[in-house]
């Protein structure tokens, strides 16, 4: 008899880890389908060391996925989701790096809470840290706006660039 509330808060542990787990694999899956619509390549955790992060909060990240890549355009892009820090202080954010000067974010309609960093020959866009508490997969950009930023980038990008 008592080990009934036992057992039923392990199947509500299991529950919430599976529905957790499954969220994520379900948002990796859909950003994968992005990279491939968009001309881009996923890489998964791995961040290419051309993308400079100095100066901005991600410089110290201690966690990179759903990692994609491309030159959609001619303009080097990339988005990822990243954890900065470790345990309760850690937050958790989706990036857009684009490469190249001018005002490659014009098209970008940013959200009040959105800002742009520089750090090298790239532009850093991301919501700020520790802004209102949403609803949002802990920090991270829904994948219907991140597409709709980076197609925003790449029109913008495209501007930005001397035409032969």
């Amino acid at each position: 008899m008592n080990a009934i509330p036992l057992i039923l808060m392990a199947g509500v542990g299991l529950f919430v880890f599976y529905v957790l787990h499954a969220s994520e694999r379900y948002r990796a899956d859909a950003i994968r389908a992005l990279a491939t619509r968009s001309g881009m390549h996923y890489l998964g955790k791995a961040l290419p060391r051309s993308l400079t992060l100095e100066g901005t909060p991600f410089h110290n990240f201690s966690k990179v996925w759903n990692m994609i890549d491309g030159e959609p355009r001619g303009t080097r892009i990339m988005a990822f989701d990243c954890q900065v820090g470790v345990g309760k202080r850690s937050w958790r954010r989706s990036v857009i790096a684009v490469e190249g000067d001018g005002n490659v974010f014009s098209n970008v309609p940013l959200h009040p809470d959105m800002t742009i960093d520089h750090s090298g020959r790239w532009k850093i866009l991301y919501y700020r840290p520790k802004t209102h508490f949403t609803i949002r997969m802990a920090g991270l950009t829904p994948v219907e706006e991140l597409e709709a930023n980076l197609n925003a980038a790449v029109a913008g990008s495209a501007k930005t660039q001397p035409t032969n």
